[in-house]
C-alpha cells in the first residue's frame, strides 16, 4: 500500500535541503545523515510550528 504523501513541498522538490519532512517526518532526502542537535535548535524549530526536526527526526511537538 502506497503511504499518502503529506502537504509539506519538500517530498515534491527535485532538490531537498533537509532530511526529515518538518511536517510528517518522513526521510525526504536520504543521502543527508542524520545528525543529532542541541536542545536550542529544536526550541528555534518549535517556535516556527515544525512537529519534526529537519536535521534528527525526532518529534518536536506532541499530536493534539
Amino acid at each position: 500500500m502506497r503511504q499518502k504523501r503529506c502537504d509539506n513541498d519538500n517530498h515534491g522538490r527535485a532538490i531537498v535541503t533537509v532530511r526529515f519532512c518538518s511536517h510528517c517526518g518522513a526521510v525526504v532526502n536520504a543521502r543527508i545523515r542524520a545528525g543529532r542537535c542541541p536542545r536550542e535548535n529544536h526550541a528555534t524549530m518549535r517556535r516556527a510550528q515544525s512537529t519534526y526536526c529537519v536535521d534528527c527526526g525526532e518529534q518536536l511537538v506532541q499530536a493534539r
